[in-house]
């Protein structure tokens, strides 16, 4: 049945590919409604692998089902996510035996999203943002030690939640962070990201605890205890995370818009701007390929066409 099928399928994502858990439910889910559809339309038939053949050659199935995504008021994003899953599970197929073509309609460019340039702060916005928490309260320690995280190593939202005190290495100055596809990275941490961190765990932890972090010299139990925490004794939530720079952002005037990921977005970008290698900036952010990083010298490109355009005389 379908259901074995699709556990394979994810059973491949996780231990062959190296994806996510989120990813791997959300492929999941769009390759199980992708197959409902099949089914409901009688493409797909029981009758062992052979129907996976039939279903391969239903050339406007996967047109239609994005169709059907769109006129529902699905999102640009939403249905490039499920295009991604459907090609995924198709290649899969495929590499599975179950199939030896693969339908034209998911050829390269066929239903995806117009990219759009990512949203960023400048330098001025940004110093005011992590200004403004208080450093005199035990949430406001928190939340500028969050927020210079975020911007200030170029942090994904699940990263800055998953942190347990054992990634901190204070005495080499450096965080080890733990990305997508469970791959590892070390990061410096120096300059005013670790002060913050630093005041942050001090008043948190109190002085013996916090110089024993300090210094790696945690129990294993007391090293797996998060950096963050939201309610008293809990690892801190991304919902959580995500109301701490929206309500910081509101505070600053940038009502709208304002996310974790604007504040990774501006790093790599004010990091290119300050003349940081394309390759150096990959590293950083944990990108697998090069592509996904060039996305931010676009950003740059622009930036630096607005500020001819305002300069010169005869751009204007």
């Amino acid at each position: 049945m379908e259901a074995d099928v699709l556990r394979a399928f994810q059973t491949h994502l996780r231990v062959e590919m190296g994806a996510s858990p989120r990813t791997v439910e959300a492929y999941g889910r769009d390759v199980a409604a992708f197959l409902a559809r099949a089914r409901a339309d009688g493409v797909l038939r029981d009758g062992g692998d052979a129907r996976w053949r039939a279903f391969a050659q239903a050339r406007t199935l996967v047109r239609d089902h994005l169709a059907d995504l769109r006129q529902a008021g699905r999102s640009r994003a939403t249905v490039a996510r499920q295009l991604a899953a459907i090609r995924a599970f198709y290649r899969w197929l495929r590499l599975t035996a179950r199939l030896d073509a693969t339908p034209d309609t998911l050829a390269r460019g066929s239903g995806g999203r117009s990219r759009r340039l990512p949203r960023d702060l400048t330098v001025a916005q940004l110093e005011a943002l992590l200004d403004l928490p208080a450093p005199d309260t035990a949430r406001g320690r928190r939340d500028r030690a969050l927020l210079e995280l975020l911007y200030g190593l170029g942090l994904r939202l699940a990263e800055v939640v998953a942190l347990d005190l054992r990634d901190l290495d204070f005495t080499g100055e450096r965080v080890r962070v733990l990305g997508k596809g469970r791959k590892e990275r070390l990061l410096p941490l120096i300059g005013l990201p670790a002060e913050a961190l630093a005041g942050y765990l001090e008043a948190r932890l109190g002085p013996v605890a916090w110089l024993a972090a300090r210094e790696g010299a945690l129990s294993a139990a007391e090293a797996r205890q998060p950096v963050f925490m939201g309610r008293p004794g809990r690892r801190i939530g991304r919902r959580t995370v995500q109301a701490i720079v929206a309500r910081h952002a509101r505070a600053l005037g940038e009502a709208t818009g304002i996310s974790p990921h604007v504040l990774r977005h501006s790093f790599a970008t004010h990091l290119l701007d300050g003349g940081v290698g394309i390759r150096v900036v990959q590293e950083l952010l944990g990108h697998a390929h090069l592509s996904t990083t060039q996305v931010y010298t676009h950003l740059s490109r622009e930036r630096l066409r607005e500020a001819f355009q305002k300069a010169h005389p005869r751009a204007r």
